[in-house]
């Protein structure tokens, strides 16, 4: 597959993932009930789909594993442990959409100007 298409795959997952996020907040609530199975599908399709189709884009391009990556998977990680966080009541809903803008915003940074 050409770099290219790995880059658009990547750039579907992290829509998928942005959606998801957005249901499972806008549906969490405290007693412990689970957002709609849709929105957790996205969640966990576009996290799979982001890793698979990163690497394969940095294997094709040549890239290694420059620091910027390392900081983008970081995002990835954190984006991954939200829903776990909000259902748990370690943060609230409000915090949680704006670490998922501030996140999605700094990888998206990374990816673009490679600041280290």
């Amino acid at each position: 597959m050409p770099a290219e298409t790995y880059r658009l795959l990547h750039v579907v997952g992290a829509l998928m993932l942005m959606v998801g996020l957005g249901g499972i907040l806008a549906t969490a609530s405290r007693d412990g009930s689970k957002a709609p199975m849709l929105f957790m599908a996205l969640h966990g399709v576009g996290l799979l789909t982001l890793l698979v189709a990163g690497i394969g884009f940095a294997h094709k391009s040549s890239l290694g594993w420059p620091n910027w990556m390392l900081a983008k998977i970081a995002c990835w990680v954190l984006l991954a442990a939200l829903p776990l966080l909000v259902r748990r009541g370690v943060l609230p809903r409000g915090v949680a959409a704006l670490l998922v803008i501030g996140l999605g915003a700094l990888a998206a940074w990374l990816a673009r100007v490679h600041p280290f």
